[in-house]
């Protein structure tokens, strides 16, 4: 009789090891199942929806992927809550209720109910999980908790260092130091962003931030510095008017900083000039073109017939709006420059929520079709817009 090769106590953990492999190989969801995920990630919900409905799970974790994806394409909050706490609750030790508790700490963060979100947060043990550190991150920093928030975005840099929350956790880092005081620290976080060469990152957001930083660490000039590349990447976007704010505000303390980039109009002269209407503006444009000989001038005036300052908000037709500012100088100046584009331009004064801004819109044109045309000239000349009808 041949002797087994195998001791008795190791035959049975074989045996146990091998129906263990069995059972997880049965429990596992098949493709079609899997391939729900993918339907989700593309943004095809309908299709998403339908394959649900025909699906007929045949396992605890089949069941518990359906009970994920009918949760999240519930419209209303509650009913979404509702139906990722029945998961948990029903398949307590699968992945999908690992990932229903990822979403239900997501929700509750963006109702600002952040005990809520912690609590669900810290209930995550799937090493498969990393950005639930970020999140917990967000949620210590949002209670004031710095050095947990830091430490959590760090783990999450150690886990994924060119992950989905790599750029996210790098400011929330920076901005804990700067609410401790720590200016220093912050810039070191923000070149260290910029040394980990993400992809897409946001390049005028992160001049933005790191000249706040530089500026708080009582360097001006290098504040200058960065403030000057974040604005030259796109001079009309809303981060290009916050970080003119901030080089007013440090010329302010610092007059002997130049800030000449911010009005770089040597070669073109603006002239407003006030006609038989006191609210109406005539704009003249001069050109200087030199020559190795002489110099001529070329004269442009366009007339328009709105105020640059409109006294309430526009009532009716198609117009673009192409910025919304906290300082009126800032909308004024975008005004002029649209209106050198032969586009009539405005701005008006706005108050929500007890904060006034300035918003600048075009118009008003007969239709959409005059308007789309308004808004790719804008386009061509680096201003963004979109078309909004009253």
């Amino acid at each position: 009789m041949l002797k087994s090769p195998f001791p008795a106590v190791k035959q049975v953990f074989l045996f146990i090891l091998l129906t263990g492999l069995c059972c997880f190989a049965f429990a596992a969801v098949r493709k079609e199942f899997q391939d729900l995920d993918k339907l989700y990630n593309s943004g095809k919900l309908d299709e998403l929806s339908a394959n649900i409905s025909t699906l007929k799970p045949v396992n605890d974790e089949e069941r518990a992927c359906l009970g994920f994806y009918n949760a999240l394409l519930k419209v209303k909050i509650e009913d979404a809550i509702s139906a990722h706490q029945w998961l948990i609750e029903k398949f307590p030790k699968s992945p999908y209720a690992q990932k229903s508790l990822l979403e239900l700490g997501k929700i509750f963060i963006l109702d600002r109910k952040i005990e809520e979100a912690t609590l669900y947060l810290r209930r995550i043990t799937s090493p498969e999980i990393i950005e639930r550190f970020y999140w917990l991150g967000l949620c210590a920093w949002w209670n004031d908790d710095y050095a947990n928030a830091i430490s959590n975005c760090e783990n999450y840099l150690r886990l994924a260092p060119r992950g989905e929350f790599a750029e996210k956790s790098y400011y929330l880092i920076a901005e804990c130091y700067l609410e401790q005081k720590k200016a220093y620290s912050a810039v070191a976080t923000l070149l260290k962003l910029q040394n980990a060469k993400l992809p897409e990152m946001d390049e005028q957001y992160f001049y933005y931030r790191l000249g706040y930083a530089y500026e708080l660490s009582d360097k001006p000039i290098d504040a200058i510095t960065a403030y000057r590349k974040g604005y030259e990447q796109d001079p009309y976007s809303q981060v290009a008017y916050q970080i003119e704010d901030r080089i007013l505000e440090l010329k302010s303390s610092k007059p002997n900083i130049d800030i000449s980039f911010l009005y770089p109009y040597s070669p073109l002269q603006v002239t407003i000039v006030q006609e038989e209407q006191p609210d109406t503006l005539k704009t003249s444009v001069t050109t200087d073109s030199k020559s190795s000989s002489s110099s001529t001038a070329k004269q442009i005036e366009v007339k328009q017939d709105t105020p640059v300052k409109l006294k309430e908000k526009p009532k009716e037709g198609y117009w673009l709006q192409a910025g919304r500012f906290s300082v009126e100088s800032n909308a004024n100046r975008l005004v002029i420059n649209i209106r050198l584009l032969n586009i009539p331009a405005a701005y008006y004064e706005d108050v929500s929520g007890g904060k006034k801004s300035w918003v600048v819109v075009c118009g008003s044109f007969p239709d959409r079709a005059k308007a789309e045309e308004a808004k790719e000239l804008l386009a061509t000349n680096n201003i963004n817009s979109f078309i909004t009808a009253y």
